[in-house]
């Protein structure tokens, strides 16, 4: 009996001493080497250029703080698509390997072109076939080819309309007041409606609450994206009712009501873009929390 304890004793210790040395040697991670493709910064660049084989370029201008699309439409460009785009720069690489046999890697016809503009100077990313084990797409870059993720060539091949940002008004625009006179619901009220550091105040025979416009001026105006946004070539012949919005810089944005349902379209004239909203959502856009006076 007495053996049979010091045989457990001893295995148990052995199973001990087995178990802390596994948990304590040092485990082996198999390190694979990421190649860098470049060392620029996604601020460094002030134009983008997108050539495809069989459709128009895509040409991005940044200005002061944001991004423009000038080809082939013009307009606000989707901030958050653009920083996507320009993220190659910052992306790596398992592979690296030399651009001597470019049809290889479907190089020799690419299938797009992207080119960064830094201080006048041009970086091109040239892409090609995906590779069919990985997915990962071969790119050429200063004449290496590297293979990366294919979101990058998918982001850049977006449709422009898509990359055109769907906010009726751009964060710049510092927003003084709205004007809903000519809308018919607000005819006899004359409604203008004006903001000054946060503060809200309506015309003569309107009334409102603070809190209640400050949600709507949120949930409508800063924080509502259209469902879609398109080009359109208004018909200036048909009476379309129209509300003006103004800017603490003495700008005048005028936007026409298209449509109320099933959908609401509003069409900003600056732009030539028509906004597409939900009819609800729509509604509580033209007509904010006001009360008529009694006095």
């Amino acid at each position: 009996m007495k053996n049979r304890w010091l045989i457990n004793i001893i295995l148990l210790v052995m199973v001990l001493s087995i178990s802390l040395f596994l948990f304590l040697k040092p485990s082996k991670i198999k390190q694979t080497k990421q190649f860098s493709i470049s060392t620029f910064n996604l601020s460094d660049f002030d134009s983008i250029k997108v050539d495809f084989p069989s459709r128009a370029s895509v040409i991005f201008k940044k200005s002061t703080e944001s991004w423009d699309m000038v080809e082939p439409i013009k307009g606000r460009a989707d901030q958050f698509s653009v920083q996507k785009i320009i993220s190659i720069v910052a992306t790596s690489s398992s592979e690296k390997l030399p651009s001597n046999d470019l049809a290889k890697y479907g190089l020799d016809k690419p299938t797009m072109n992207l080119k960064l503009i830094h201080k006048g100077v041009e970086e091109e990313f040239i892409f090609g076939t995906y590779n069919s084990v990985t997915e990962d797409q071969y790119l050429l870059y200063k004449d290496n080819v590297y293979l990366i993720s294919g979101s990058y060539s998918e982001s850049a091949s977006t449709q422009p309309i898509e990359l055109i940002d769907k906010s009726p008004l751009s964060k710049s625009e510092q927003i003084k007041g709205f004007d809903f006179s000519r809308l018919e619901q607000w005819k006899s009220k004359k409604l203008k409606v004006t903001r000054n550091n946060n503060e809200w105040s309506a015309n003569e025979g309107n009334q409102l609450k603070q809190s209640d416009m400050a949600e709507w001026f949120d949930m409508t105006w800063v924080k509502n994206p259209a469902k879609s946004v398109e080009k359109f070539a208004i018909d200036l012949r048909i009476p379309y009712k129209s509300f003006d919005i103004h800017t603490t810089d003495g700008k005048k944005i005028t936007f026409l009501r298209v449509q109320e349902s099933p959908e609401t379209q509003l069409y900003r004239e600056d732009e030539g873009l028509l906004y597409h909203f939900g009819s609800d959502i729509g509604f509580t856009m033209l007509n904010p929390p006001v009360e008529h006076s009694n006095k």
